[in-house]
């Protein structure tokens, strides 16, 4: 299984948010519908002596955003928290004191999310025993982590949300006259409110064409009828696009070996078992680094319909040669491959040479 990749430098960073300026991941607030109403901020991170909006709400050294959900009772009650979009979970803790009222009761229970864009989120003090994600698994936008709790350097119960920029550093996720914009929430709300519990409505993949026993398609992720709004199908990766699915049907049920070739940029191949792109649902997958090819096999039924997705990791733009060959010999065609060459296939530079667990050293411990 392969994890999300970390870009290795901030000049790396830099061509990848010149090549994809619409790349980057926006949240939803992460608390679940039912108990978004009893949540409210109490401490912003620390801009230089004021909060994002140039104002107080904050404390010295503070590292990203504390939101309260009730106090005790509202522990006690259980307060949600969910991912606040889609992503790979890259570490979790559990089984620590959860009422910790003094800032010093050791480590915290926690999540950490990597997205698409290679910044993360973190998801700390939370109840004990709550933590119900684990480390390569991917979630979806709105999946429950586990409940708000008062778990490590903590005062009481609340939420510690953070974010950090791929290259570790910690980032401000609101927009205002006293932080950098842009503001990584989907809806931001007022300076005191709170941002919207709002999911984006993505859609379903729509196949720009279908592939047959015996054809090969050439084209390029970012052709006529590629998006790019979609980014977990399951398999511990995510990716940013663009991405361009195709159709698969064959008349027998047997073996089908679908192979992408052809590459000059790191694209993942990814076999859905409907229409549905964003989710956990991947049949199979093939993610290899860099610019490998990819290759999967599976059971075709017949007359089935299957959803091929052909996505880039961050950002990621190649050409390709996308063939299907069918083993068993029933579903086999002399239908003339189709050839949709649109589309710029320039290449972004990637790189996946880092073990699953790198950088975990450098995330802070947040207050």
């Amino acid at each position: 299984m392969r994890y999300p990749r970390i870009l290795p430098s901030l000049a790396a960073l830099a061509l990848l948010v010149a090549a994809t300026p619409a790349g980057a991941v926006d949240y939803r607030f992460p608390v679940a519908d039912e108990h978004y109403s009893a949540f409210y901020p109490t401490a912003y991170m620390d801009e230089g002596g004021h909060d994002w909006a140039c104002e107080d709400l904050y404390y010295d050294g503070h590292t990203g955003s504390d939101f309260g959900g009730g106090s005790w009772s509202g522990m006690d009650a259980g307060r949600n928290i969910v991912a606040a979009a889609d992503g790979v979970v890259v570490a979790t803790n559990d089984g620590e004191w959860d009422r910790c009222t003094t800032g010093d009761c050791g480590e915290a229970n926690y999540v950490i999310l990597e997205h698409a864009d290679a910044r993360r989120t973190l998801y700390w003090h939370l109840k004990q025993w709550t933590v119900a994600v684990s480390v390569g698994q991917s979630v979806t936008c709105g999946t429950y982590l586990g409940q708000m709790g008062s778990s490590g350097y903590s005062f009481g119960p609340h939420l510690h949300f953070g974010v950090q920029e791929s290259n570790r550093s910690n980032g401000d996720p609101f927009d205002g006259p006293c932080s950098a914009p842009p503001s990584y929430w989907i809806a931001q709300g007022d300076h005191g409110g709170l941002p919207g519990n709002a999911c984006p409505n993505l859609g379903p993949c729509t196949p720009a064409a279908t592939l047959r026993c015996g054809e090969t398609i050439s084209a390029a992720n970012n052709a006529t009828g590629s998006t790019a709004t979609h980014s977990v199908y399951g398999c511990g990766s995510s990716s940013s696009g663009p991405e361009i699915a195709y159709a698969f049907t064959t008349a027998a049920s047997e073996p089908v070996t679908l192979g992408l070739t052809g590459l000059g940029a790191d694209l993942d191949l990814f076999l859905l078992g409907t229409d549905t792109c964003d989710g956990n649902g991947a049949l199979t997958c093939s993610t290899n680094p860099d610019a490998s090819e990819e290759w999967l096999t599976f059971d075709a039924a017949a007359g089935a319909t299957y959803t091929i997705v052909i996505d880039g990791w961050a950002g990621a733009l190649s050409a390709f040669d996308l063939t299907a060959v069918c083993t068993g010999g029933g579903g086999g065609t002399d239908t003339a491959p189709t050839v949709d060459t649109a589309g710029d296939t320039g290449s972004t530079p990637t790189d996946d040479t880092r073990d699953p667990g790198q950088d975990e050293g450098a995330v802070a411990v947040p207050g």
